[in-house]
């Protein structure tokens, strides 16, 4: 075991159930409660807790022998450790309902996954629940992936675009991914032979890299600004869901443009909402879209409505 000093804000729980990674699971190891979860191909256990000299966080990691340094690593970009949250606080607490936001959530955090698994899970997302995108991703990793036993707990690493190329949609839909089975498999025989760069997104800007994600099937505009910012180095995304939508519309007021009939629309869309939030959030924007997004969600969840913040 190695423990990884964190001098930066951090909840563990809070951030591996934000709804931006799907194979995390609390798992009980020689008495303890870990978070069970992967690295790319390598398992790693994770527990947090507090340093008694200091206000550190501490987490103590379970990994194979001889992977340690380069786990340790993994962990600091795949947290994103390197982020100065303390000054992101301060600008977002500047808005009185991500005030509210940041201190119920205080220590969520941004991730960077690898970018293939992070593709798969929102392509999992569409008319679906948390719940049932982790059955699917773990349906997947049973089906196909590598075995990687660690400490007793036995998952398997979420599989290659090529060995779910080879198994092809009827397989995947086999799986009950539904629908969703003929995306998956799309994008995994594109990455597989290397027509669709995956990878190489992360270099190009934003706006480029979200209009050649669009272009696979199944990826619309949430699910593209979802992977873009949880694993594509674009933390001006802010994909755009129910709850990111009745926070905008109803705690900022933000309203539809004129459609084409020269009428407003019903209600704004993707685009207008992403330009408002870039607008009034700038770099901070997928920080913001994240505690707007999982604060609206536990709030409805805790008090069975919207609770208002006055601006």
């Amino acid at each position: 075991m190695t423990t990884l000093l964190v001098g930066q804000p951090l909840d563990l729980a809070r951030t591996l159930q934000s709804g931006q990674a799907f194979r995390w699971r609390p798992v009980a190891v020689d008495g303890g409660e870990w978070w069970h979860g992967f690295l790319g191909d390598e398992p790693v256990l994770l527990q947090q807790r507090a340093q008694r000299a200091s206000k550190d966080v501490a987490l103590d990691v379970r990994c194979r022998s001889g992977a340690e340094d380069e786990v340790v690593r993994r962990l600091r970009s795949y947290f994103r450790l390197g982020d100065d949250l303390p000054a992101t606080y301060r600008r977002l607490r500047r808005d009185p309902h991500l005030a509210d936001a940041v201190a119920r959530l205080h220590g969520m955090r941004l991730l960077r996954q690898e970018p293939w698994e992070c593709l798969v899970g929102f392509l999992c997302s569409g008319h679906n629940n948390v719940k049932r995108i982790m059955l699917m991703m773990e349906r997947m990793a049973d089906a196909y992936g590598t075995p990687a036993p660690l400490y007793g707990v036995a998952r398997n690493a979420f599989p290659t675009p090529e060995r779910l190329t080879k198994a092809g949609e009827r397989a995947l839909r086999g799986l009950r991914l539904g629908f969703r089975a003929a995306a998956v498999a799309h994008a995994a025989q594109a990455v597989a032979v290397g027509s669709f760069p995956l990878a190489a997104l992360r270099e190009w800007p934003y706006e480029r890299a979200k209009a050649a994600l669009v272009e696979l099937p199944g990826v619309g505009e949430k699910i593209a600004d979802c992977v873009l910012l949880c694993s594509l180095e674009k933390p001006e995304a802010f994909p755009v869901d129910r709850w990111v939508r009745r926070a905008v519309e109803e705690w900022y007021g933000v309203k539809p443009g004129m459609g084409r009939n020269g009428k407003p629309r019903k209600e704004a869309t993707h685009e207008e909402i992403c330009a408002w939030a870039r607008a009034r959030f700038g770099r901070d924007a997928g920080y913001a879209n994240q505690y707007l997004f999982q604060g609206r969600r536990t709030e409805e969840r805790e008090v069975g409505g919207m609770r208002r913040v006055e601006t």
